[in-house]
């Protein structure tokens, strides 16, 4: 059997896309380059906890609202290929197929944003940071999986950053650096075949509640020692948040008391901190409810969440 294979790619973004990501043609979960990085627990954005819920799903992830990155990306990518083409003196072209990597337990899947006429494969980027020539561990990862896709060694980056300049950047990937993340992917599908989430896979709170959004009224468990050790140790961090935020506050406001009126503050001449005026539009909603009670109802958006609280330290 070939490992390496290419199927055609549905509009990028779309629920198809999202669902050949998700699953493969046997119904078996997958791994996507751009979250490669969970796997190592190594991805800024998503935990490997939420990958794990993610592939564990009855349902394929649908998808979610753009952010500022997101549109960001989308909008300029098309662009920055063109841009790097002529640099480059060659044509880039975004692939109209997926590339995917299915050895014995590894299921892998990569959409790549371009290639040159000699199949050498290229990463888009757009950063607000600067960049400063070394990638960020879950591009690193991204990388690595899409050689193993692609079956190349080579993956050349196109950053254009805030300096609006671009940026070539070659990373080479070894095959133990292949190796490597291929055992890790294996050991991580392993378990969610039998339907467990993987060992050691963190969580944020975030996905948790995705998880578990509502409670069964009245319903009690007993906490055992880890947990009860933990919830000590949560209510500690939590009164030295407090105390500091408290501090941070009183600090800011001798600060600004000391600005009065003034914009600017400066040391030995150079600006070190603002306190600007700013203004912001909002609405009214207690008086939009009373003038106008049936417009109000027909925008009122209800949203389930969960709080936690301690209530008592033993």
């Amino acid at each position: 059997m070939d490992r390496h294979n290419k199927i055609p790619k549905p509009t990028h973004g779309s629920p198809q896309w999202l669902a050949v990501r998700w699953r493969d043609e046997q119904g078996r979960a997958r791994i996507s380059a751009s979250v490669a990085a969970a796997v190592h627990n190594e991805h800024p954005y998503t935990s490997a906890g939420a990958l794990a819920l993610e592939l564990l799903a009855d349902q394929p992830p649908q998808p979610k609202e753009m952010n500022d990155a997101m549109l960001r990306g989308n909008s300029l990518e098309s662009g920055v290929r063109e841009w790097a083409a002529s640099i480059k003196g060659t044509p880039l072209f975004e692939p109209e197929v997926m590339y995917t990597y299915n050895d014995d337990g590894v299921r892998l899947i990569a959409t790549l944003d371009a290639e040159d006429i000699e199949g050498r494969v290229h990463e888009i980027k757009t950063s607000r940071r600067r960049w400063t020539g070394v990638l960020p561990r879950h591009w690193y990862w991204q990388g690595v999986q899409q050689a193993i896709c692609a079956n190349v060694s080579e993956i050349t980056w196109v950053i254009m950053d805030s300096s609006l300049q671009i940026f070539f950047h070659t990373q080479v990937v070894t095959s133990d650096e292949k190796g490597a993340h291929i055992q890790a992917c294996r050991n991580f599908l392993a378990q969610i075949d039998m339907g467990m989430v993987p060992d050691g896979a963190a969580f944020d709170y975030d996905t948790v509640q995705n998880v578990h959004p509502e409670s069964e009224s009245g319903t009690k468990i007993e906490l055992d020692e880890e947990h009860a050790e933990l919830l000590h140790q949560y209510a500690t961090m939590k009164a030295a948040v407090e105390d500091l935020t408290d501090a941070m506050d009183s600090t800011k406001a001798k600060i600004c008391k000391f600005m009065g009126d003034a914009e600017l503050a400066t040391v030995n001449g150079e600006v070190v901190c603002k306190w600007k005026s700013a203004s912001r539009n909002s609405i009214d909603t207690k008086k939009l409810e009373a003038d106008h009670p049936t417009l109000a109802q027909k925008y009122k958006k209800q949203s389930q969440y969960r709080t936690f609280t301690v209530t008592k330290e033993k």
